[in-house]
């Protein structure tokens, strides 16, 4: 017990550390955005975030991966602008591409949305709720960890599937060749071997890595876990397995202990088993606090990307405001 008090205390000393950290590096290149964005205009904003991720956590707790997931798959296609959340008449939004048929969490984004809406109307950007929404999910798993995240994002007005080219593909093992889609957004490979940790949260379709079970060829994957994942799928691709055995459910520090014991479930996991990440990977593995930090200042780093077509705050995080 005195030692978990003492790893308490040294990671809530390491966290406020890092806040300043934060405040420090993202204030002087964040492109307008700024931590307190809404303190003047909407003082509850990223209280009605936390609030309504608590309650989706409660209910489902695989939630916050998808919140994760969401900012992520925002960002990376035209910024973070929430349009990943527009819907299209054509039915060829970015929700629809294929590397989004299995996002989730736009219901939670949508009562997000109805409570700033009664509260302070046409004030929060639905870019803004992603990202809030992904720090809170963070904080709600880890039982308080919390990082500051400047707004100002402005909601993007357009949404094709054919944008989507820019989210990292799953079955990439060339970790030169996954780094490249982090490159193209000014994301460093240790950026992308850290925010890579989110994956200590959430689930794959069986469908999504069948093929790497069809023979037992694959060097990065252990014949054990194999064996494990021959069952848990038994031939079914649209069973669902966890992307971190050990701790499904848990923000922690597994995930890495997975990828060096060739226990991951994606190749782009499998990727980062590689002499290039293998230092941080083992030190990510060794020390929650480092990782835990590092992740919240790459998920800063990352939201800070910008949109390229920015329009009016949206009323309905699912359409264009006219």
């Amino acid at each position: 017990m005195a030692m978990e008090r003492r790893a308490t205390a040294a990671l809530s000393v390491f966290a406020a550390v890092a806040g300043m950290l934060l405040h420090a590096a993202v204030a002087a290149d964040a492109q307008n955005l700024v931590f307190g964005y809404y303190n003047q205009t909407c003082r509850a904003a990223e209280s009605i975030v936390f609030d309504e991720v608590q309650k989706a956590w409660n209910a489902d707790r695989s939630m916050p991966a998808s919140l994760l997931r969401l900012h992520f798959h925002d960002c990376f296609v035209n910024g973070c602008d929430g349009s990943v959340l527009l819907e299209a008449s054509d039915g060829q939004a970015e929700k629809n591409a294929s590397p989004n048929l299995s996002l989730r969490g736009f219901e939670v984004v949508d009562r997000i949305k109805a409570r700033l809406e009664a509260t302070c109307r046409q004030t929060v950007s639905c870019a803004d709720i992603l990202a809030y929404a992904a720090r809170d999910s963070v904080r709600v798993m880890t039982g308080g960890y919390e990082y500051a995240v400047p707004g100002g994002r402005p909601d993007g007005t357009v949404s094709r599937a054919s944008m989507t080219g820019d989210l990292p593909p799953p079955r990439q093992r060339n970790v030169d060749l996954l780094a490249q889609y982090f490159a193209r957004k000014g994301l460093s490979m240790d950026d992308m071997v850290v925010l890579s940790g989110a994956h200590t949260l959430g689930v794959a379709k069986c469908g999504t890595f069948a093929y790497r079970l069809t023979s037992d060829g694959d060097k990065c994957m252990s014949a054990a876990f194999r064996n494990d994942l021959r069952r848990q799928c038994n031939y079914k691709s649209d069973a669902v397995v966890a992307l971190d055995a050990g701790s499904p459910y848990g923000f922690d520090t597994s995930y890495y202990g997975n990828v060096l014991a060739n226990c991951t479930v994606l190749e782009s996991d499998a990727a980062l088993n590689s002499p290039k990440t293998l230092q941080l990977v083992t030190q990510l593995r060794d020390s929650k606090a480092l990782f835990i930090n590092r992740f919240a200042t790459a998920m800063v780093r990352m939201g800070n990307l910008r949109g390229g077509n920015p329009g009016k705050v949206r009323d309905n995080c699912r359409r264009v405001r006219t």
